[in-house]
């Protein structure tokens, strides 16, 4: 779990001084907001559309074998990035390359953890996990941001993807778990997997991909002020991270639900009510950090236990993440109509509340059914 540790710090560091800036750079590249949430929104759908091709790859290569090809290939769609100078040929390379490094890295990435985590220690292993992640996105928003501003995208972008390409190195020594080639999920545990999953892709687009962009135009399109906003949240998210996961250790998981989505709902609240003023916009993006390692640890933990119930590791991970992907991707569009018809950042923000009311009732029940069954 120590490797483990290392290289999600590692790939926290390139999401938060390369990953979060996607949407921002192609707004300065002449692009539209709408255009901006729709291309991302394609990328997205196009992991949906590749997901298969997750599979025999693992068969033949094992989960880290997966996850080390993904993250060569999301190197090369940082490295590709700075050419996109419009609509044209380079954004649907751009996008295609995007698709596959992400749908092979995550795919992979959320079999690799279940794999390894331990029975009873699952929550603590993730709020670490979480933490050391809230912990790295302290630094790294204000490195990308000034790489950005000052450096120049073509600099920047190939520092992130030397990056992406070492955080392969604390897993080389790692274990290589292997995929049963005739194991078949459970219908109804992957439906209720995939329809949480579902959820938490339409709330992370509203409350982490709408918002961020939201926030870089409030900030005055600046990539130095929005790293700065983004790094001001990270003390926040390092502070809530490692007492989720001992809720859930210790038998008070659904207390974490009612800490977890009831901070989540507020922090959503207030980045509807804040996106128009800068030092709201701050604020609010600082309480939505601290929620992020919380709610991904009150969802992650369950779902990895699920995971490490059901007969293949991997298969449970292409289903609930092609429920996150069309999660997501359906929060990108409809907030890119609604900007397109005139409307502002607040509405598609705030729909992610049914998203969380959503997953904060499904996980309930399920946390209330295994407390009958134990």
């Amino acid at each position: 779990m120590q490797r483990v540790y290392v290289h999600s710090g590692l790939q926290s560091f390139v999401e938060a001084s390369g990953g979060i800036f996607v949407a921002g750079f192609l707004v300065t590249r002449g692009f539209s907001y709408p255009a901006a949430l729709a291309s991302f929104a394609l990328i997205v759908l196009s992991r949906f559309g590749l997901r298969p091709l997750v599979l025999p790859l693992a068969l033949r290569t094992g989960l880290k074998g997966t996850l080390l090809i993904g993250v060569v290939i999301r190197a090369l769609s940082f490295a590709l990035l700075p050419f996109v100078t419009s609509v044209g040929p380079l954004l649907v390379l751009f996008l295609a390359v995007s698709g596959l490094g992400s749908v092979l890295y995550w795919t992979a990435w959320h079999a690799f953890m279940p794999a390894l985590t331990e029975t009873g220690k699952g929550g603590r292993q993730v709020s670490i996990q979480q933490a050391t992640s809230a912990v790295v996105g302290i630094l790294a928003p204000v490195s990308g941001g000034l790489l950005l501003a000052h450096a120049g995208p073509l600099a920047a972008f190939l520092a992130i993807a030397a990056l992406q390409l070492a955080t392969a190195l604390p897993l080389l020594g790692a274990p290589n778990p292997v995929v049963d080639a005739d194991a078949a999920l459970d219908p109804a545990v992957a439906a209720h997997a995939r329809r949480l999953y579902l959820g938490e892709g339409f709330h992370s687009g509203c409350g982490v991909v709408i918002w961020n962009l939201a926030l870089f135009a409030s900030l005055g399109q600046h990539f130095d002020a929005f790293g700065g906003a983004i790094a001001f949240a990270g003390i926040a998210a390092a502070a809530g991270s490692l007492a989720m996961g001992r809720l859930i250790d210790g038998g008070h998981p659904r207390h974490s639900l009612g800490i977890a989505y009831g901070a989540a709902a507020l922090a959503l609240a207030l980045k509807g009510a804040a996106f128009a003023h800068p030092l709201l916009a701050v604020i609010a993006t600082a309480l939505g950090a601290l929620v992020v390692p919380m709610t991904s640890t009150a969802m992650l933990a369950p779902l990895y236990a699920m995971a490490r119930q059901s007969p293949c590791v991997l298969r449970f991970s292409m289903a609930t993440e092609g429920g996150w992907d069309l999660g997501c991707a359906a929060a990108c569009l409809i907030a890119a109509a609604m900007l397109a018809g005139g409307a502002s950042f607040r509405l598609p923000i705030l729909l992610g509340l049914i998203a969380i009311a959503t997953m904060a009732l499904m996980l309930d029940r399920w946390y209330a059914r295994r407390a009958l069954s134990a």
